[in-house]
């Protein structure tokens, strides 16, 4: 069955899972556990991502991720590699540690997110690892319990979630925890979850790729549609960064080095921005790319991407 390259949307929501190979164990001690916690924790903080919800069950783990400008995979890969080879290396295995590739779900935000966030935290309830929800409350694997205040998870942006339940923490965490004991598994979300979990992702089918109303799996679709039509024409024209540089320079009225060099010079600056924008927003090159090429790092060029896609659209700069 065919396979397409992952849907991804910047800022967008995801439901990530990924399972061991052949159903076996990926956590089998809490070192593992841990170990895993601090390695998403470092990873995150690196590409810019929001983690809202998570569950490590024996053989699997879920996440619910709010997107940055960066790609996915710069998240994922690194992040089941370095645990794969820190499991073995624990347990003396060799070979491949999880089943395929992981699965990853596009999601609209409103109801959606929070009904996949409930879902994802009740995973050990459905499992029987925790008796009832008072134990999930406390049960330190999933993002349930650091919501409910029973553990610190630096990771976790509990404060986005509460919001969505109350205007105080307090208020928030009330509603929270009546919204999850009210879960029955009926939710058209959680159907949807439960296809995809239990199917493989094919390019034929958008349900496996997209969680949403109509017009949300439609729109998600066509952004992502266009965002590889963009990259696949800057790669046929056989352009480079070289000539990108040259279109933004002589937009600003700029010497065409000068945006090779961090400057003082606010149009240097704002013009180096919108190459950073343009370069990997609309015409696909990596962050990494872009950080060698103007010579800084990956973090740096992630926050000129913050401001470079209002001053572009300012300059009008659209090459495509």
């Amino acid at each position: 069955m065919s396979r397409r390259a992952r849907l991804f949307i910047p800022g967008c929501f995801y439901h990530v899972m990924a399972r061991g190979i052949e159903g076996r164990d990926i956590f089998g001690t809490d070192d593992d556990r841990t170990a895993f916690l601090s390695l998403m924790s470092s990873n995150l903080l690196r590409v810019g991502y929001k983690c809202y919800a998570w569950a490590l069950m024996t053989n699997h783990y879920h996440l619910v991720l709010r997107a940055s400008d960066r790609h996915l995979a710069e998240l994922m890969r690194p992040l089941n590699a370095d645990y794969a080879r820190t499991y073995g290396e624990r347990h003396g295995r060799r070979g491949y540690l999880f089943q395929d590739r992981y699965k990853s779900v596009v999601t609209q935000d409103q109801r959606y997110v929070e009904e996949l966030i409930r879902y994802v935290h009740l995973n050990p309830l459905r499992a029987g690892i925790c008796r009832d929800i008072g134990a999930l409350d406390r049960y330190p694997w999933t993002g349930h319990s650091a919501l409910m205040g029973s553990v610190t998870r630096d990771f976790q942006d509990t404060a986005a979630v509460l919001r969505r339940f109350g205007q105080s923490t307090e208020e928030g965490r009330a509603a929270y925890r009546r919204f999850v004991g009210d879960g029955d598994g009926t939710d058209a979300t959680v159907d949807a979850v439960r296809v995809v979990n239990r199917g493989t992702q094919s390019a034929t089918k958008p349900a496996t790729w997209v969680i949403g109303d109509r017009d949300f799996v439609k729109h998600a679709i066509e952004t992502d549609r266009c965002r590889r039509i963009t990259v696949k024409k800057w790669a046929a024209t056989g352009q480079t960064l070289d000539d990108l540089r040259g279109a933004v320079a002589q937009s600003y009225g700029l010497d065409r080095e000068a945006l090779l060099h961090r400057s003082r010079l606010s149009e240097v600056a704002d013009a180096r921005k919108v190459l950073a924008y343009v370069g990997h927003r609309e015409l696909g090159f990596t962050v990494a790319e872009i950080g060698r090429y103007l010579s800084i790092s990956g973090p740096a060029v992630s926050q000129m991407l913050r401001d470079g896609g209002r001053l572009a659209k300012d300059r009008r700069i659209l090459f495509l």
